[in-house]
């Protein structure tokens, strides 16, 4: 088992933007997707973002991205604030993309601030994405308080209890549950 990392990400993202297939099918799966996922991430990692996304929709997951909100203002202001907060309260789960970006921005720790008073931790988790010839996520602190997100196999993620190596479960049973 290993951990997301940078380079992978980005290789999703380049198949992302030549799939239209993928496109199609993150859209009709939204539609009708009955468990969903806010992910909370730093805007300086949309390439990672959009890696994430296409990965996770060859598993047939799908996430809400903020930026693919074209209820979001464009320009950041105290309305953004109360949609991302109702956007968080209306998803059944909150997944952070854990990044060196997001360890630094301004919004993403708010995020889960807000995530945290709102779900349990049974409805969180983070993916740690590490440089690719990193082995160990070095996160805050306070991340270790959530579940994690690691790749098992190619086709297969699974979830593992706060701050342990043991595994709680494939992911796409958590999110069943």
């Amino acid at each position: 088992m290993s951990y997301f990392t940078e380079s992978m990400l980005q290789n999703y993202a380049q198949d992302f933007q030549k799939s239209q297939y993928a496109r199609t099918n993150i859209l009709r799966e939204s539609a009708s997707a009955q468990r969903t996922i806010f992910l909370s991430h730093s805007h300086k990692d949309k390439i990672l973002v959009i890696g994430l996304i296409n990965y996770l929709a060859t598993l047939g997951i799908t996430i809400y991205v903020d930026w693919n909100d074209t209820e979001m203002p464009r320009i950041t202001n105290r309305t953004t604030a109360t949609k991302i907060k109702e956007k968080i309260r209306d998803n059944s789960f909150f997944l952070i993309l854990a990044t060196e970006n997001a360890m630094v921005s301004r919004w993403v720790p708010w995020e889960i601030g807000v995530a945290d008073q709102m779900k349990t931790n049974e409805r969180m988790a983070i993916i740690p994405v590490v440089h690719s010839n990193d082995t160990e996520f070095k996160g805050n602190e306070y991340l270790r308080l959530y579940r994690c997100i690691r790749i098992y196999s190619v086709n297969q993620i699974k979830i593992f209890e706060a701050a342990s190596d043991y595994q709680y479960s494939d992911v796409i049973d958590w999110l069943r549950s």
